[in-house]
């Protein structure tokens, strides 16, 4: 007797093996060679194994961004010190042609008409940038209308990578003068508009116009970590009361006095005393390239203390706390010493140590760490 299966779906149906449709009968006549084919069972994510892969990936990315992170950073960081050390060959070509290195800058005299400028704008020749240079016209004061463009024109070498600031280099309000008029005041020497200086000349331990972080509070050569007087500025009050001219204003390789230091004149050695380092100019509104107030700093003021004027315009001696050696570099600061060579040192570094580091003739020894 043959058996019938029932007529189902024609789709259906099409799919057994080679058995003829019986459209008379409705129905496919079985046979001992008939196979129905088994499909597996389709399966989806569950929910659960849905949050567990996204769970995995959020794991992997947490674990892969601080590398990705720390490989920019190092990137950036690699990149700053090499401005630094363009800036320091610059400063020795400098030396090599002028037999001393460029006065720090005019803020003794920068309203008179002889050789106004900063010790940053002098080396513009040798950073390749002989094109700015001779747009600047040092017979008149950074500030001046006729030095306006020059001073606005970026200049990336000065610039470290790691502070967001540096895709905004020029910065505004460089003249800024709370509770004061501009007229008289030695902050209108500055440019309004101009190109931040990351990398400022080295003071050493120089008296800020007061010894707000040394144990001791009065400025004297024997005090480690407060010397000289007023930024080395010889026209500074406490500079003339004590009688101090030139390159006794300030401790190291550069000051705010126009007098330039030879290399024959650093006694505690090139490869021991600190020449230029890093600073961030967005946290003080007296920063910039052709800025008489602040193309300099000391080590009088601690390593990476964060304080801004930018975000405290009150602060009590903001001028000062806000103009000392800084990086956003984790850990420290860049530093080019006066042989050229470039250092990263810690912000742990023990206070009086980066004092005595930052002298020319201090007569200290130490290690360079």
């Amino acid at each position: 007797m043959k058996t019938f299966l029932p007529f189902t779906d024609a789709a259906w149906m099409r799919r057994l093996n080679g058995c003829p449709r019986d459209r008379s009968r409705g129905a496919f006549p079985a046979s001992p060679h008939l196979r129905i084919p088994e499909f597996p069972p389709l399966h989806g994510f569950t929910l659960v194994e849905l949050l567990v892969v996204i769970t995995i990936i959020g794991i992997l990315i947490a674990l892969l961004l601080p590398a990705v992170q720390a490989a920019r950073e190092a990137a950036r960081l690699l990149q700053c010190q090499n401005n630094m050390k363009q800036v320091a060959l610059a400063l020795h070509n400098y030396h090599e042609t002028n037999q001393t290195l460029p006065f720090g800058s005019s803020y003794s005299s920068a309203t008179t008409a002889s050789h106004t400028g900063t010790w940053a704008s002098f080396i513009l020749p040798y950073i390749e940038q002989q094109g700015v240079f001779d747009l600047l016209d040092f017979n008149y004061p950074m500030g001046d209308a006729r030095n306006a463009a020059a001073a606005a024109i970026v200049i990336s070498t000065f610039a470290c990578p790691s502070d967001p600031q540096s895709s905004e280099p020029i910065l505004e309000n460089r003249r800024w003068s709370p509770g004061t008029s501009e007229s008289g005041y030695r902050g209108t020497w500055n440019p309004t508009r101009a190109m931040g200086l990351w990398y400022v000349g080295c003071m050493g331990p120089t008296c800020p116009d007061f010894c707000l972080f040394s144990a001791d509070n009065t400025a004297s050569p024997n005090n480690p970590t407060c010397q000289g007087c007023n930024w080395g500025t010889e026209s500074g009050g406490f500079c003339v009361a004590a009688g101090l001219k030139g390159e006794a204003c300030f401790a190291g390789m550069f000051g705010r006095a126009k007098v330039g230091i030879p290399f024959n004149r650093v006694t505690d050695g090139l490869s021991h005393t600190l020449m230029i380092g890093e600073t961030l100019p967005g946290h003080c509104k007296y920063n910039c390239v052709y800025c008489n107030n602040f193309p300099v700093a000391t080590t009088h003021v601690p390593l990476n203390l964060m304080d801004s004027m930018e975000e405290d315009p009150t602060m009590a001696n903001g001028y000062i706390r806000s103009s000392g050696f800084k990086s956003l570099h984790p850990g420290g600061v860049g530093f080019a010493m006066g042989d050229g060579s470039v250092r990263f040192v810690n912000e742990t570094v023990d206070y009086v140590l980066i004092n005595q580091i930052g002298t020319r003739a201090g007569g200290e020894v130490v290690k360079v760490p």
